[in-house]
Order: structure tokens, then C-alpha cells, then sequence
């Protein structure tokens, strides 16, 4: 007989995951951690690249999160990240935003 005081769970979704960026220098290390890790194109393993080849869904979450600081405790902004340090962030990815959308009408 199947417990039902048991507390429902629900699976995670495969489209939601974070990002680690840290700037260095020119370059940007990024890395993806969450289970399963999200094989984002070039982002499969941790990868170092010009910060001119980051995707626009990612450098316009860091420019929102620029505006933060990063003396802890540092805040969450929904849907955006958060900044770490002076020159990491970990930012929000969720499957198909590619952040482009301005919440404008069309």
C-alpha cells in the first residue's frame, strides 16, 4: 500500500540551469552547474572565451547585474542571476530565453 503522507516531488526541470561567469581579463570562464549539467553549445564542459563571443542571452544578464553590488550578502534578481564577485556572476538560464525579449509589445 503506497504511503500518501508521503510529500509529492517534482522532477527538475531539464530547461532550468546556472551558469558561473567569471571575467578575466578579455575572456570570460564559464561553467554550468546544476544535474543533469546543460550542454549549452560551446558551454558542455567549463570553457574559457573572448567576452566578445559570450551569447546576448548571457552578456545581457551581466550588464543588469553589473548594476548590483557585490559586498554579501548579495541579492537574487529573478530570472537574471546573481552577482558573486566583482567579476563572477552565476546566472539564470531557462531552456529557450535567449534574453532578447524587452517585454515590449509587438
Amino acid at each position: 500500500m503506497p504511503n500518501t503522507n508521503a510529500p509529492e516531488t517534482t522532477p527538475l526541470s531539464p530547461d532550468k540551469y546556472t551558469y558561473r561567469v567569471e571575467f578575466i581579463g578579455g575572456a570570460a570562464r564559464v561553467q554550468c552547474f546544476g544535474i543533469p549539467i546543460h550542454t549549452y553549445a560551446e558551454f558542455e564542459k567549463e570553457t574559457v572565451l573572448p567576452v566578445a563571443d559570450l551569447p546576448d542571452w548571457i552578456t545581457r544578464r551581466v550588464a543588469v547585474l553589473c548594476t548590483m553590488s557585490y559586498e554579501p550578502p548579495t541579492e537574487f534578481v529573478n530570472e537574471i542571476g546573481r552577482r558573486i564577485e566583482k567579476y563572477v556572476y552565476w546566472i539564470y538560464y531557462e531552456g529557450e530565453d535567449n534574453g532578447i525579449d524587452t517585454g515590449e509589445e509587438s
